[in-house]
């Protein structure tokens, strides 16, 4: 598993920094460990994240249901940042009950026509390993799910489905941007990288302008990330617009636009009635980037 590459939580984390407008957050993913007591982190809330443009965001973290397995994700006092171990997923929430889970508390943004910001370090990621930021339509979904915490998502994770958009799901060789409605788990998606003997990833861009040292997003640093959700007159979801910039290359910018997908009257629904963020971190040998 080229994910133990990463390193450990303290000497080489993987940072998922982002700065989102409206919106302000730090998430940093640690890498590839990270072994605590559990006792203590199931005692009380991760904590809140100081979100610019709205105050601030609960941290609700899945896996209280089962302590055997939880997996923590917490927020450092000192810097603000959401610290996620590897396995780790959590939800933006309006307030936190240790140990109880309620779909009512998720935040439900409302993103319709609508741009959000940030900037993401990922040099610390190597293949097989996934930094997500995504959307689902958790706030409505009034099912526990099998994981407990109402989470649904377009691939049927935990036993529930609902509408998901992929801002995000990425590691320094490789990016993906994706629209799911509800039951598509394949969605449509662009980006670069990923391939096997049967399946390749996008190829929107090249390793010559994204990836390590590369020419126009060179992933060993931080960069900036910008989506957009664009509507027309009568309040439709025209494309899902993401653009990667980096500061020490103003002129230089890569960009992808999903504008045709069937799924996309639902995902106008989805986005009008308010999605969830969500952030996790996992890694797998069948990725395949």
């Amino acid at each position: 598993n080229c994910c133990v590459k990463c390193g450990n939580a303290v000497s080489n984390p993987c940072l998922l920094g982002m700065h989102l407008a409206p919106l302000y957050v730090w998430v940093v993913i640690a890498a590839c460990g990270g072994i605590r007591a559990k006792c203590d982190v199931l005692a009380s809330c991760p904590g809140d994240l100081n979100v610019e443009g709205f105050g601030l965001a609960s941290i609700i973290p899945t896996g209280w249901a089962t302590p055997d397995e939880f997996i923590e994700m917490r927020v450092n006092d000192t810097s603000g940042a959401l610290v996620a171990d590897l396995g780790s997923r959590a939800y933006f929430a309006n307030g936190c009950t240790a140990g109880v889970y309620n779909h009512t508390q998720y935040l439900a943004f409302n993103l319709l026509g609508k741009k959000m910001k940030y900037t993401t370090d990922m040099s610390g990621l190597g293949c097989g390993c996934n930094a997500a930021f995504y959307l689902t339509s958790m706030h409505q979904n009034r099912e526990a799910s099998e994981c407990s915490d109402y989470y649904c998502d377009a691939n049927n994770v935990c036993g529930q489905s609902c509408a998901e958009i992929d801002i995000q799901e990425g590691n320094k060789f490789s990016w993906h941007t994706t629209l799911h409605a509800k039951t598509d788990h394949g969605g449509v998606g662009k980006g670069y990288g990923g391939g096997g003997a049967n399946w390749n990833g996008p190829r929107d861009w090249s390793s010559a302008t994204y990836g390590p040292g590369a020419s126009c997003i060179d992933t060993m640093v931080p960069f900036q990330v910008e989506v957009a959700f664009p509507a027309d007159a009568s309040c439709q979801l025209t494309a899902m617009e993401v653009t990667l910039s980096q500061a020490a290359r103003s002129d230089c910018q890569l960009k992808v636009a999903i504008d045709k997908y069937d799924g996309m009257p639902e995902m106008s629904a989805a986005l009008s009635a308010g999605m969830t963020p969500i952030a996790s971190y996992w890694a797998s040998a069948d990725m395949l980037w």
